[in-house]
């Protein structure tokens, strides 16, 4: 199992911001999660993906 952890969705520059959006983050994955994920699964394992819903934003 290969998770991806905190910092993966768009707007998460401090403890707070982004948190319950969850729409990844163009800047970091140009191509979108796609490509990592095929390339995890192609090693064999499964992909699983860091949220926190106690933590959602009111504003998001």
């Amino acid at each position: 199992m290969f998770v991806m952890d905190d910092g993966w969705f768009s707007t998460r520059d401090n403890d707070y911001q982004g948190l319950g959006d969850w729409s990844v983050s163009k800047e970091k994955f140009p191509d979108g999660l796609n490509p990592l994920i095929q390339h995890v699964k192609a090693h064999g394992m499964k992909f699983g993906i860091w949220v926190e819903p106690e933590m959602v934003n009111p504003e998001s």
